[in-house]
């Protein structure tokens, strides 16, 4: 049988049973999150439960303590399952249990349960293969997903699970923040808006899931077999606030995200007012998405930038060809201001961090350059170079694919000060970078400028995801989706208020760039007013002061 992903998601976690449980997408469930999921669900009536992906049966446990009358258990590992058997006969009540692949019961052959409840496993797609993801996604399909074979575990995981509900149950469980924010959790959620009459999704503005690099909701979907068109996203500021958690009185602060517009999660967490403009001004005509100007395409993956990457300096040491040697922009911190040049390359190199590709051509092995093509081949196979993933999967080794210049160098994990380039260098760039190749490359300027303003950076923080860390991650696929606004000065005032804002850029004054973006395009060329630009730059910092706050350790 494949490996399935009805992994143990609540085993109490060991320095020994950690990288199991990472392996399996298995994660520890706080106590308040158990309590209150199962005090919500039983709340509502009927005592027949199950968590479809148990461990060590905390959920279980937290029913039978409730008086909940029929109790099934399901998950992939055993070792969870006799763990789960114990905790639960300690407490006084027994269970079915289910030791396997969860896709493979039939929710058909199964009385129906009042309520599910638990915690699904995380695998990405790229460890989530086979017979397992093959049913999964067909169980996805039975209530109307199609799912993508990029989807992780979790998302059929869920649909799946509902399928064992009678009408009138209803789900509670812990999930990610890509049900909202990727492709596939969309379709997702749109599916559990189809299958009940009410969704809602608990946030948390501080982070309290340890080991887990994302951000996570509660979903709690009550009324299997109803409708609704839109999920409710209910804002608290940590766990605990869920104690004496008034789910009445949530309509009042809560946030409709609409399935059908593909709704973006950040606006939940924005003032009104702010949200109101922002949906107003990506209707106006001048405000594009950046994949009208051109493709957004990620960089080359070397397979051993330590081998394949070096300085000039190195390069003429070990006497490489100088055609070899081929500039970069190696991440974020490589771009120094509104433009990356040459002399940002030679200022990177010169202190000691390489900004140049290793790059022999493949006739090099019969021309003049032969000798030291197979001294480069030689350095990387005493250093095992070839045998690492990438390499051995590339024909020949030695010379890095997928290059591309691009007009324009865009940010791909985003801080707090996120800026795009003009690739004056001509410089190739790695995937911790992205690159729009723009259908007019003449615009490359007026693009740049236009992702500095207020808009621009707040549409990368309701496209983007954020990790672990307070990182705003943006794939390909969400930077073309940024909007922006191409300033239409005249060349002449371009310049000059472009080689401010470089220059400001250069010495650490980001603000000062930003100012001049919005006076530029959203004062003088959409006509909003100081208090406008005000509005959507609080929002923007809003989001940035969230993710920044889910990330720190100490939670006040």
């Amino acid at each position: 049988m494949s490996k399935a992903p009805a992994a143990n998601t609540d085993s109490a976690p060991t320095a020994s049973s950690a990288s199991c449980r990472k392996a399996l997408g298995a994660y520890y469930t706080a106590a308040p999150v158990v309590d209150f999921l199962v005090t919500w669900g039983l709340g509502l009536g009927g005592g027949a439960v199950m968590d479809p992906s148990c461990g060590d049966g905390r959920f279980l446990v937290a029913a039978a303590r409730q008086g909940a009358t029929r109790l099934v258990g399901c998950d992939l590992d055993p070792d969870a399952l006799r763990t789960a058997k114990a905790t639960l006969s300690d407490a006084g009540a027994g269970a079915d249990w289910h030791q396997g692949d969860f896709f493979l019961l039939a929710p058909e052959r199964r009385a129906p349960f009042d309520l599910v409840v638990g915690n699904p496993p995380f695998i990405r797609y790229q460890h989530f293969s086979g017979e397992t993801r093959a049913r999964a996604l067909a169980s996805a399909l039975r209530v109307g997903a199609r799912l993508s074979r990029l989807s992780a575990s979790w998302a059929p995981f869920l649909l799946h699970a509902m399928q064992f509900l009678r009408p009138g149950g209803a789900m509670g469980m812990v999930v990610p923040a890509e049900l909202a924010q990727t492709a596939y959790g969309t379709e997702t959620l749109r599916a559990l808006c189809a299958g009940f009459a009410s969704v809602r999704l608990l946030t948390f503005r501080r982070n309290w899931f340890d080991g887990a690099q994302q951000e996570t909701f509660l979903l709690l979907a009550e009324d299997r077999g109803g409708a609704t068109a839109s999920a409710e996203l209910v804002p608290l500021d940590r766990i605990e606030d869920l104690a004496g958690f008034a789910l009445s009185a949530a309509g009042q602060d809560g946030f409709n995200l609409d399935t059908a517009r593909g709704g973006r999660l950040g606006l939940a967490f924005v003032a009104p007012a702010a949200r109101d403009l922002y949906l107003r001004l990506i209707d106006h005509a001048d405000v594009v998405e950046l994949c009208s100007l051109g493709e957004v395409a990620n960089g080359y993956v070397s397979g051993a930038n330590e081998f394949f990457h070096c300085t000039a300096a190195d390069g003429a040491q070990r006497a490489l060809p100088q055609e070899w040697l081929l500039p970069i922009a190696r991440n974020s911190r490589s771009l120094m201001g509104l433009t990356f040049t040459q002399r940002d390359v030679a200022y990177a190199e010169a202190r000691g961090v390489p900004h140049h590709l290793i790059l022999p051509r493949e006739d090099d092995l019969f021309a003049a350059d032969s000798v030291a093509l197979e001294a480069f081949q030689r350095a990387g196979e005493r250093a095992g170079i070839p045998a690492r993933y990438k390499c051995r999967t590339r024909n020949p080794w030695w010379r890095v694919p997928g290059l591309i210049r691009a007009d324009v160098l865009l940010p791909y994990m985003i801080g707090s000060e996120p800026h795009a380039s003009v690739n004056c260098a001509n410089a190739l760039y790695p995937n911790s970078l992205h690159g729009l190749r723009l259908a007019n490359p003449m615009l490359a300027a007026r693009v740049v400028l236009g992702l500095a303003s207020s808009l621009s950076l707040l549409s990368m923080e309701l496209v983007g995801r954020s990790y672990g860390g307070g990182i705003l991650k943006l794939e390909p696929t969400e930077m073309q989706r940024v909007r922006l606004v191409l300033p239409t000065c005249g060349e002449q005032q371009l310049r000059m208020v472009f080689e401010l804002a470089d220059a400001a850029l250069r010495d650490g004054d980001f603000n000062a760039v930003v100012e001049v973006a919005d006076s530029l395009i959203l004062k003088d060329q959409l006509g909003l007013s100081a208090e406008d630009i005000d509005c959507l730059s609080q929002a923007r910092s809003a989001l940035v002061e969230r993710r920044l706050a889910r990330s720190r350790r100490n939670r006040p």
